[in-house]
């Protein structure tokens, strides 16, 4: 899970940035497709049937662990987030770090959170800790006041184990020792664990684990795991570190994916964080390594490495992404992912920034001010350095769960990255059951609780402003999915669907999900009229058309 990273130096960044490389993009006006609108005339849409269209990823409906209820649909599984950079494998314990008093903690070990999975007849990635130091017992904490002395807080279910702030709310704590909580992990110890779960798959007969993951925000270790691993993450580091652990997991487990380097988020891409304390003026690891982009460098080396040894050590660049504007993730600076301010500036600010991903005319309205177009950037870095590679979105959330808006924002996203050929993605943690998030994400992975969803190829389609709409068409060219958004809070909106190239329809259906009600609602729908579809979207709507 990410931290707040905005709070760690986003207005130097924001200044220092705007001289940064730009992966040779070009900037092209683009209409914006989020703009909102109270009128009640038709929007018009198309859906270009007989274009090939772009393979819709299985993996692309993923979530954190495996503690969705089954209904959601999720696709895959991921064993992620701070924690488990800690998480040691032969006790299955791990270590809080800065998100909870920095207290070792027994916890469902990986052998459950796999067998859920499977359960849920998903695939699993398993984040492997590379930052060499994992929980030791399920007992210690790096911060006792015993020997730390007094705290600005303690755990009240632990009241030994404090957050590593002096009394006066500033001053940071210096762990005595790693030793005091952990043990290290070693790539041979990584080796291990990843033959044990190979051996357990083949005695089964059934493969869950079709991903490792390497580690989880580097560039955020020296403050989220500071007890053990105070220094800042240098560009060679990481890549001595994906070197040596991807090694072993390769030897252990040939044919599954490794994904790197997991990075948080926007400085993350370009910096290491050696050159986040020097400050991005300085940049003194970039400047070291001729001033090139850290994932560009990482990639290229990556690279080089497999040319010069013939082993593949990275199959899918990994990279987090949260929106960064104001309230849009956390109201007033609290709270935790799926929050968010949801009055109608905030919730009209959340629709755009999930232009982020894709828009490169976009400029991100947060203290990032910069255009991020995520998806395309990171496909060029991919194509630039290391082609071949797919793309992962491991953590994402857009805030505002239980308002209807944020589900709006959710299916927004979703579209977005099948669009744009994302490989895998997880969504950070699971939306809650009966929330608009829930439903919108069952929009995209189970529509009619029968195993329903938008796959096979997602073809060109395009709609009025106020709206979108997604079309995805199956293998056999005989079912076709389209998901409508709705971003008007005032209106219904009419929308009429030119199909062209369709073909003759036999049945038409429609689920909806509307306002403040839970769940997806079976609507009725006519049968076009020659080749155009109309269909009624309620306001703050995602609607399911289901086409055979």
């Amino acid at each position: 899970m990410m931290t707040r990273f905005a709070l760690l130096c986003a207005s130097a960044f924001a200044l220092s940035l705007s001289g940064c490389d730009r992966c040779g993009r070009t900037q092209t006006a683009s209409a914006d497709p989020l703009a909102t609108t109270t009128s009640a005339l038709a929007a018009a849409a198309t859906v270009e049937c007989t274009a090939p269209g772009i393979p819709i990823s299985p993996t692309l409906y993923g979530v954190a662990f495996a503690d969705a209820d089954a209904d959601l649909g999720a696709s895959a599984h991921r064993w992620g987030g701070n924690t488990t950079s800690r998480y040691n494998w032969r006790i299955g314990a791990w270590n809080t770090g800065a998100g909870w008093f920095w207290e070792n903690i027994k916890v469902d070990s990986h052998e459950v959170f796999l067998a859920k999975a499977a359960a849920k007849g998903g695939r699993a990635a398993i984040t492997v800790p590379i930052m060499g130091w994992v929980a030791k017992d399920s007992v210690s904490s790096s911060f006792p006041t015993a020997s730390a002395g007094p705290q600005e807080k303690t755990d009240e279910y632990r009241p030994g184990a404090g957050n590593g702030v002096g009394p006066d709310g500033k001053s940071l704590l210096e762990a005595k020792s790693p030793t005091l909580t952990s043990v290290q992990s070693t790539p041979a110890d990584v080796g291990q664990w990843v033959a044990k779960i190979r051996a357990a798959e083949k005695a089964s007969g059934k493969r869950v684990v079709y991903e490792y993951i390497l580690d989880n925000e580097p560039g955020l270790w020296s403050s989220s795991h500071r007890d053990v691993h105070p220094a800042p993450v240098s560009y060679n580091e990481l890549l001595e570190r994906t070197i040596a652990y991807a090694t072993a997991i390769r030897k252990a487990d040939p044919e599954a994916l490794i994904a790197g380097p997991s990075s948080f988020g926007w400085w993350e891409y370009f910096y290491s964080a050696v050159d986040h304390d020097k400050g991005f003026t300085l940049k003194p690891d970039r400047r070291a390594h001729g001033d090139e982009p850290l994932i560009a460098w990482y990639l290229r080396k990556l690279a080089e490495h497999q040319k010069r040894t013939g082993v593949r050590l990275l199959d899918v660049l990994d990279v987090h992404f949260y929106p960064q504007a104001d309230g849009v993730q956390f109201p007033d600076g609290k709270g935790g992912d799926g929050d968010g301010k949801t009055d109608d500036a905030t919730n009209a600010l959340r629709y755009r920034v999930t232009r982020s991903l894709w828009d490169r005319s976009y400029k991100d309205e947060s203290w990032i001010n910069d255009n991020v177009y995520l998806i395309p950037r990171m496909q060029e870095l991919i194509a630039q350095n290391y082609p071949g590679l797919g793309l992962q979105i491991g953590e994402y959330n857009f805030g505002a769960e239980q308002h209807p808006a944020g589900g709006v924002a959710l299916a927004e996203g979703l579209g977005r990255m099948a669009q744009g050929g994302v490989s895998h993605a997880y969504y950070w943690t699971a939306p809650a059951k009966g929330t608009p998030a829930y439903s919108a994400f069952r929009a995209y992975a189970n529509y009619d609780g029968k195993g329903g969803r938008f796959a096979g190829n997602i073809v060109p389609s395009s709609s009025s402003p106020g709206t979108s709409l997604y079309a995805s068409r199956s293998a056999d060219g005989k079912k076709w999915v389209l998901i409508a958004l709705n971003f008007s809070a005032a209106a219904t909106k009419p929308m009429q669907i030119a199909l062209k190239g369709c073909g003759t329809l036999g049945t038409a259906k429609s689920y909806v999900s509307k306002g403040d009600q839970g769940g997806l609602w079976e609507a009725p729908l006519a049968l076009p009229a020659g080749d155009v579809l109309t269909a009624s979207l309620p306001p703050t709507s995602v609607s399911v058309i289901e086409l055979r």
